[in-house]
Parts: structure tokens; C-alpha cells; sequence
């Protein structure tokens, strides 16, 4: 295995990693975020379907949850869930959308420095599968790498 292919799975494993803390520390700081009530506007899940070079095909769903809420006289609109994922199986995408039904009250957190950044929770979502898919790329791009350097 070259070098160079070795390079690209501690890259991408690197990336991964990244996402995963960059969500993690956003999800954290939105928990000293302030609150204000909110209204959902409406819920759904969207389905993408894509085809791959093979003619595989394979098809996400993302839960959508749009929400307003009203800041010192200011009205605002969001949809952010949470920060990580938000692509998930169908019947976890449901499960999420379920919660939060059309014309339902909840509670917003809002960025104090950037009054239309919001989310609904304040957990980060999926994180665990870029924290172990990264670690793994990591790996195994070095166990290439040594592999390509003993050769």
C-alpha cells in the first residue's frame, strides 16, 4: 500500500475527529446558552435517495424541524435540532420529528452573540459514529503505513 493512500485514511480519520469535537464543544456551549419559549411551525423528514458509479442505491432521511421564537421584539426562525448529525435512519429520524409536533410550544436555546443560532437540544447527535469511524480510518492509515515502510 503507498504512502499516499495511507495518508488519505489518517486525513479523513483526522476530519472525522475534527466534526466530532467541533460538535461536541458547539452542543456544550449551547448549554449555558439562555432560553426562550419557541413554536414549531411544522416537522417532517426529508428522504434523498442516490445512486452510486454501480447502480446502488442507498437513502438517508433527515429530520427537519422549523421553529420560531421572538427576542426582544425581534422574531426569528430556526431549524437546527441539535449540532452534529442530522441524517439518520427512518425510524430514528420519526422518533426525533415525533417529539416535536406543529403548533407545539418548546424551548429554544439561542447564541447570545448570534441571536438567530438556535437549537432545540443541546446534546450532540450521531457524534459516536465519527469518534470511532475516525479513530478507525486513523488506524488502519497507520498500519498501512507501516505496513508500505517494511515492505
Amino acid at each position: 500500500m503507498s504512502p499516499i493512500v495511507s495518508g488519505v485514511f489518517v486525513i479523513f480519520g483526522i476530519v472525522l475527529l475534527i466534526v466530532w469535537i467541533t460538535s461536541k464543544k458547539k452542543a456544550e456551549a449551547s448549554q449555558k446558552w439562555p432560553t426562550v419559549p419557541g413554536l414549531i411551525l411544522s416537522s417532517r423528514v426529508d428522504i434523498h435517495t442516490s445512486t452510486d458509479s454501480d447502480g446502488n442505491t442507498s437513502t438517508s432521511y433527515k429530520p427537519v424541524v422549523i421553529y420560531s421564537y421572538s427576542i426582544m421584539g425581534h422574531d426569528y426562525t430556526a431549524n437546527r435540532i441539535a449540532f452534529g448529525a442530522n441524517a439518520f435512519s427512518r425510524k430514528k429520524s420519526d422518533s426525533i420529528i415525533a417529539r416535536y409536533p406543529a403548533n407545539q410550544q418548546v424551548i429554544v436555546h439561542y447564541n447570545p452573540e448570534k441571536l438567530e443560532d438556535a437549537v432545540l437540544e443541546t446534546q450532540a447527535q450521531g457524534g459516536i459514529l465519527s469518534l470511532i469511524l475516525g479513530c478507525f480510518l486513523i488506524g488502519v492509515g497507520f498500519v498501512f503505513m507501516v505496513i508500505s515502510f517494511v515492505s
